[in-house]
């Protein structure tokens, strides 16, 4: 099995030199890549588990767009001993874990998961999902220890800190967040029912958005039952028959249309009885379809919103994220400076806590 090269800075902290982190990501392995791993939230409980068994201290963080091992390493062993576990959890051969994924150590480390609490290194720019995804982590492994338990942490806070002194969250910039706010900018969501027709990635990313601002009624419809039921359990929508989409178009105030199909799934014809049904009542159609779902042109009181729109709104946003990175960076830099500090006093604690000895003992 071919030995981890962790890179770090030659200036670095000694307090944090224990630190790994051994990162599977979408810029590693690439999205397709990644999604051929096999690692599952049981494999990755299963990874912690085997490292604590292990005395080896470590956080498992899984996400869509990444698997990252963390670790403390006291000895070359230890990074052997991590790197093989990790290896077996991917269901990957060991070289290729090791030769295509990042390998941190020390500052570099801390540094990494610092930017990725903040969304540096998330697929989309100052994302904040990837923040609840790291306390889970943090929470669901015991064995962390003392010193990745400080390290994740600070982590977490100085993503807090980025976000409330910096503007890195500020605009949507997925297709699924920004067709959230162009939605609720023509209706008040809060007060409305939203039929979301799909039931893959999109779809899923669009529904959760729409109950995390507080969706009215959400309602769900897909070709195939199954996956309608799986994504109405997971952001608690109402299901409706693939067949019955004519109908629910004319209770609904909104439709998201997130499918693959050459196939028009809601035409000019809906949108007309639609719009002759419901009278004035105003209805957005929201196509995030590729290629498009809705079939195109004018109704009165439909407002249309497709792909191109969309694009041009997030392309705005993520111009103006990435103009806010460097000061996000300068947040991390302050916030690495207080955990070097704070890893320099918890490295003194042993000795602290050492009895002294009493002079009629010393021989």
């Amino acid at each position: 099995m071919l030995a981890p090269v962790f890179h770090q800075s030659a200036a670095e902290s000694g307090d944090l030199a224990p630190l790994r982190v051994c990162s599977i990501d979408y810029q590693t392995h690439g999205l397709a890549g990644l999604a051929a791993l096999a690692a599952t939230p049981g494999s990755a409980a299963a990874l912690s588990a085997a490292l604590t068994t292990r005395g080896i201290d470590a956080v498992v963080l899984t996400t869509c767009n990444r698997l990252e091992l963390y670790w403390r390493s006291r000895a070359a062993e230890d990074d052997r001993e991590a790197i093989g576990l990790l290896a077996s959890a991917v269901g990957s051969l060991s070289e290729a874990v090791v030769g295509r994924s990042r390998s941190l150590s020390g500052d570099a480390a801390a540094i990494h998961l610092f930017r990725v609490c903040a969304g540096l290194e998330s697929l989309v720019l100052g994302e904040a999902e990837v923040l609840g995804q790291v306390r889970a982590a943090l929470d669901a492994s015991p064995g962390a220890g003392p010193l990745l338990a400080g390290v994740f942490r600070a982590a977490v806070r100085a993503a807090g800190a980025a976000r409330a002194e910096t503007a890195i969250g500020k605009g949507a910039i997925s297709v699924a967040s920004t067709a959230v706010q162009r939605l609720s900018a023509h209706i008040p969501v809060s007060g409305c029912r939203v039929l979301v027709v799909g039931a893959g990635d999109t779809a899923r990313k669009t529904a959760r958005h729409l109950r995390a601002i507080g969706v009215g009624s959400l309602v769900v419809t897909n070709r195939t039952r199954s996956r309608a039921d799986n994504l109405a359990v997971s952001v608690n929508a109402a299901v409706a028959e693939w067949d019955t989409l004519p109908n629910e178009l004319l209770r609904a105030d909104a439709v998201i249309s997130a499918v693959s199909t050459p196939e028009w799934v809601v035409t000019l014809e809906h949108l007309r009885e639609r719009a002759r049904v419901r009278e004035r009542s105003p209805f957005v159609a929201v196509d995030l379809s590729m290629p498009p779902s809705i079939e195109p042109g004018d109704v009165e009181h439909i407002v249309r919103i497709d792909l191109t729109a969309l694009g041009q709104t997030a392309s705005a946003n993520r111009w103006q994220r990435e103009a806010e990175v460097p000061r996000v960076e300068a947040v991390i830099a302050r916030e690495l400076e207080w955990l070097r500090r704070w890893a320099r006093r918890e490295a003194l604690r042993p000795v602290k806590a050492r009895p002294r000895a009493h002079p009629e003992s010393v021989s």
